[in-house]
């Protein structure tokens, strides 16, 4: 994980309904990063999550934030 994943992971967990972006360099690269949450909507989602064998945790419910979608698009 980058930096600015785990920062913009943290962020989404703690603040809900906010998204996090910034501007990257990887391998000489710069990246526009975008993180979005990924919320538990449904009890199938806490479901799978609390019984995936690599789940960081076996008590979500919903509504709680579980993970992250990170989008990274290279910028010219």
């Amino acid at each position: 994980r980058t930096d600015v994943e785990k920062t913009g992971l943290s962020f989404v967990a703690e603040n809900k309904g906010k998204n996090y972006y910034a501007d990257e360099t990887l391998g000489g690269k710069k990246y526009f990063t975008a993180i979005y949450a990924d919320t538990a909507v449904a009890p199938a989602c806490t479901t799978c999550h609390n019984g995936h064998k690599d789940s960081p945790r076996t008590d979500f419910k919903q509504g709680d934030v579980m993970g992250g979608v990170v989008l990274r698009i290279p910028l010219k």
